[in-house]
């Protein structure tokens, strides 16, 4: 076997993908840990998050006030050889579940915060469309290709939603046994991150229009430990991976100031 062989087979694999990306975001300033063992609740068997990173408070001024705002990601990677499609729309009713994006928050004492503009009025941006179903594509042996949920796909997605609500759950309720002196605001954001392209399909009153975006939003339901629940999966492509975490370090710094203005109150 040629390295030329090798280096093509890994690739495809994904592998060089996700040793790519766990360099970029250690680089940029991220903690990052790859292959995040978790176990199975249904098999019990151990399953891996691709990687998990997160930033951390810059102490660089003396700002040791003990608060503490940040955003963890996890993140699941597809070298996608087909395109991922993204469609219909959510439509907001009295009915759409409102824990859809996964917070941890701990308030001291004599504190008067307002945690809904911070994190989630902003992530619940109704100018960016939330999407409640998703497709990709397969080849048949005929060559013809078919819309499907690839069972990779469906893992990797479902693994990320239980994954980040087992990590937000536990963190809470450790935290309720814990003091409360310090001010805690921090987001649990799962990503799926794709090599190639990804699309938006809306239904008109013509044909259904396809629009090729940098990311975008799906919305999925699943059960915890028996419980109904739903949360947000960030789907994100490679090539806008970097602009997308500075647009969410701003976020990250809008409610770190909101949280020491509050402090200083």
């Amino acid at each position: 076997m040629t390295e030329e062989q090798i280096l093509k087979a890994v690739s495809k694999s994904g592998y060089l993908f996700e040793s790519e990306i766990s360099k970029f975001l250690t680089e940029n300033g991220f903690f990052v840990e790859s292959n995040v063992i978790f176990q199975d609740p249904i098999t019990t068997k151990d399953r891996e998050i691709d990687i998990v990173a997160e930033t951390y408070n810059d102490f660089s001024s003396g700002d040791f006030d003990r608060v503490s705002c940040k955003i963890c990601y996890y993140f699941e990677l597809k070298n996608n050889d087909f395109p991922l499609v993204l469609l219909t729309k959510l439509q907001f009713n009295p009915n759409t579940p409102e824990d859809i994006f996964k917070e941890v928050l701990t308030v001291p004492t004599g504190i008067k915060y307002d945690s809904y503009p911070a994190f989630t009025k902003h992530l619940y941006d109704h100018n960016q469309n939330f999407y409640t179903q998703y497709c990709s594509f397969s080849k048949k042996k005929d060559n013809e290709i078919i819309a499907s949920h690839p069972d990779e796909l469906y893992s990797s997605l479902s693994k990320l939603c239980w994954y980040c609500e087992k990590r937000t759950t536990e963190t809470n309720e450790l935290f309720e046994k814990m003091t409360s002196e310090y001010f805690r605001h921090w987001l649990n954001l799962p990503v799926l991150l794709l090599s190639n392209d990804l699309y938006e399909l809306s239904v008109g009153e013509d044909n259904p229009k396809l629009e090729k975006v940098k990311y975008s939003r799906l919305l999925l339901n699943f059960h915890y430990n028996d419980t109904p629940t739903s949360t947000v999966i960030y789907v994100v492509t490679k090539d806008y991976l970097k602009d997308w975490l500075l647009e969410m370090e701003k976020l990250e710094s809008i409610v770190r100031t909101q949280m020491k203005n509050s402090k200083i109150k």
